[in-house]
C-alpha cells in the first residue's frame, strides 16, 4: 500500500536554542542619568560638609598653623605627640578625655533609668494620654541650650536659687551647696542638666521599642504569672536591647561633642579650677586662646579634635558590632 502524503513521517526540526547569557546587563544610560542625578546633590553635601573638612583638619593639624594666614612650619605628627605625651599639656587632655568619659555615663545612667521608666509608663497609660505626656517630655528638647542654662543657672542660685529657698522651707539647708561652683559637684549637675534637656528623643525611641514588642511575649508572660515590673526586666528589656545599645551610641558621641551648657554655665575656663574641662572646652582654648590656655595654636586645636575623633569612633565601632551581634 503506498504511504500518503499526510502519512508521510514530517522531518523534525532543530529545536531552537536560547541565546546564552552573558551575566552582564547594560546600563540605560536614562537610568544611569537619573540615578546620578538623585545621588549628586546629598553626595556634594556630604562631600562639603563631612569629607572636605575633615582631610583639611587633618592636613591642618600637621603644621604649626596660628589659624590665619598660609599654611607654614609643617611639623607633622608632633601635635599628636605633644597632645599625647608632653609632661605639662597632655595632662590636660587626658583629664579632658576622662571627664568626657564621666559625662558620659552620668548621662547614660540618668537616660537609660528615667528614660525607660517614662517611656513603660507612658506605654500602660491611655493613648490619649501618653500623646499629652509625650509632648511635655518633647518641650525641653526644643528650648535653645542658652535659655536651659539660664534657667538652670537661676534654679541653682546658692543664696537665692528656687532650689535653695525649697531646701530652706523644708529645713533642709545642709543639701543646700553650690551646686555650679564646686569642683566635685559642677561636672554631674551640668550632665543632669543636659541630660534632662535631652530627654525627650530617647523617651519617644524608647516607646516605640516597647511598643513594637511581640504581644504574644506579653501574654506568655501574664501567663506564667509575671508582674509588670518582672514582665518589665524579663521580658521589655532583652527585647529592647538594640534600641539601648543605638541610644548609648548617639549618647556617647553626645558626650564627646559637649560643648554649649559647659560654655555657658561655666565659661571657656570650665570651672571651677577646670573640674569641667572637656575635649570640646580645650580645643576652644587651645584654638582661639583665653584666660588658662596653656598652648595657642589651630594646628595643635585641629589635632586635638582628629583624636577626639578617633576616640568617637573606636568606641561607637564597638557599639555598633555589639548591637549586632544582639540582632543576630
Amino acid at each position: 500500500m503506498s504511504q500518503t502524503i499526510d502519512d508521510a513521517p514530517v522531518a523534525s526540526s532543530p529545536a531552537t536554542k536560547p541565546p546564552r547569557s552573558t551575566g552582564r546587563r547594560r546600563a540605560n544610560p536614562a537610568h544611569v542619568a537619573t540615578l546620578a542625578g538623585l545621588v549628586a546633590p546629598g553626595f556634594i553635601l556630604f562631600a562639603a560638609f563631612v569629607i572636605y573638612p575633615l582631610v583639611a583638619g587633618i592636613r591642618y593639624s600637621l603644621y604649626n598653623w596660628s589659624g590665619t594666614g598660609p599654611l607654614q612650619n609643617f611639623v607633622g605628627i608632633k601635635n599628636y605627640t605633644y597632645a599625647l605625651f608632653d609632661h605639662e599639656f597632655s595632662h590636660e587632655f587626658w583629664r579632658a578625655v576622662g571627664h568626657n568619659f564621666y559625662f558620659f555615663a552620668m548621662s547614660m545612667v540618668i537616660t537609660l533609668v528615667v528614660g525607660i521608666g517614662l517611656a513603660w509608663l507612658l506605654m500602660l497609660i491611655q493613648e490619649k494620654g501618653s500623646r499629652r505626656y509625650t509632648v511635655l517630655f518633647m518641650l525641653p528638647f526644643t528650648l535653645p541650650p542658652v535659655a536651659v542654662a539660664y534657667i538652670w543657672a537661676i534654679y541653682l542660685e546658692p543664696n537665692e536659687g528656687v532650689l535653695s529657698n525649697i531646701l530652706t522651707t523644708l529645713h533642709l539647708q545642709a543639701l543646700d551647696k553650690p551646686f555650679l561652683g564646686s569642683p566635685t559637684l559642677a561636672l554631674p549637675t551640668i550632665a543632669v542638666i543636659t541630660a534632662w534637656a535631652g530627654m525627650g528623643f530617647p523617651v519617644l525611641v524608647f516607646l516605640a521599642a516597647l511598643m513594637d514588642v511581640p504581644g504574644e511575649l506579653m501574654e506568655a508572660a501574664q501567663l506564667d504569672g509575671a508582674g509588670k515590673f518582672r514582665t518589665l526586666w524579663s521580658v521589655l528589656l532583652p527585647a529592647i536591647r538594640p534600641t539601648i545599645l543605638t541610644i548609648t551610641t548617639i549618647n556617647f558621641i553626645g558626650a564627646f561633642s559637649t560643648f554649649d551648657f559647659i560654655y555657658i554655665l561655666e565659661g571657656s575656663q570650665a570651672g571651677p579650677n577646670y573640674s569641667t574641662d572637656v575635649l570640646a572646652t580645650l580645643f576652644y582654648r587651645t584654638g582661639f586662646g583665653g584666660f588658662g590656655t596653656t598652648a595657642q595654636s589651630m594646628g595643635l586645636a585641629t589635632a586635638l579634635a582628629i583624636l577626639g575623633f578617633l576616640i568617637v569612633m573606636i568606641v561607637s565601632g564597638i557599639f555598633i558590632r555589639i548591637q549586632r551581634r544582639f540582632q543576630d
